[in-house]
């Protein structure tokens, strides 16, 4: 037995407006909750976003984060189509600098924090690099004493 996510719950002072960002970054419709706004990703008929207003403000915030990758394209056009809709890039950490994958975590106009790490097409295409026996894999080694994740400083 096993359960089945249905809802990731952001609590926000304007869930309309939240909305709006939110829709936008999934390319989803709004829609009406029962206390709140409901954004269901295209194609998905039971996971959704959903958008309540504070429950108890003052409250910190839960670090829960959601992780997304793009549908297509680079990561680096997404995160910039993201930063024009109004995110803010909190940080951009390499998970494998050698062959060009990140994670970039950003927060919405809100402060809550998620993260979009390289496209499916990134992820293969570094995999056929590595697996291209006429690459240099030398490059593709970990680095001494490296944990796989490299801090880059934002402006």
């Amino acid at each position: 037995m096993g359960l089945k996510m249905r809802v990731v719950e952001l609590e926000c002072t304007d869930p309309l407006k939240l909305a709006e960002f939110w829709s936008a970054v999934l390319d989803a419709p709004i829609g009406p909750g029962a206390d709140g706004v409901n954004i269901a990703p295209r194609g998905e008929q039971e996971m959704r976003l959903y958008l309540v207003e504070e429950r108890a403000p003052g409250r910190p915030r839960s670090r829960t984060r959601l992780w997304l990758n793009p549908a297509q394209g680079r990561l680096d056009v997404e995160v910039a189509r993201l930063t024009a809709l109004g995110a803010k890039v909190i940080e951009k950490r390499w998970t494998n600098r050698s062959c060009g994958l990140a994670v970039v975590v950003l927060a919405d106009p809100e402060g809550n924090e998620f993260c979009i790490g390289s496209s499916d097409h990134e992820v293969a295409e570094a995999v056929r690099r590595f697996e291209d026996a006429g690459d240099d894999l030398e490059g593709l080694r970990p680095e001494p004493e490296s944990t796989g994740v490299v801090r880059i400083d934002t402006p």
